[in-house]
């Protein structure tokens, strides 16, 4: 079944900061345990694209004068997932850089949950 992706940002863009940020935590939580196993790859590779499409819908509702930190989080993350997205089959078959990514997802998971 193929995702209607301006469904999802409808809906998305629609809920709450607090609703935002959980489904972005989320999707990096399931990352993480898809990288410590190893398996469906496919599955973790779109939740990465999904995950750069949550942040992308997020920002615009973003106030720059008094969450420029939060913003510059966004960002970070944004460009982390840029390069894994680049750089996903070498990675993924990779068993550390796998580790490394369920580690780097958990990171962001917990700050994500901090600030929601």
């Amino acid at each position: 079944m193929a995702i209607n992706w301006d469904i999802l940002k409808t809906q998305y863009r629609q809920a709450n900061r607090a609703t935002q940020l959980d489904s972005l935590a989320l999707n990096l939580t399931r990352i993480q345990l898809l990288a410590r196993s190893g398996t469906d790859e496919p599955v973790a590779q779109h939740l990465v694209r999904e995950s750069q499409f949550f942040i992308e819908w997020a920002v615009p509702s973003i106030d720059l004068e008094t969450d420029v930190t939060f913003a510059t989080e966004l960002v970070d993350l944004q460009r982390l997932l840029s390069r894994w997205k680049l750089s996903w089959s070498e990675l993924w078959a990779s068993e550390s850089k796998r580790q490394e990514i369920a580690m780097l997802a958990q990171q962001w998971c917990d700050r994500l949950r901090r600030v929601a």
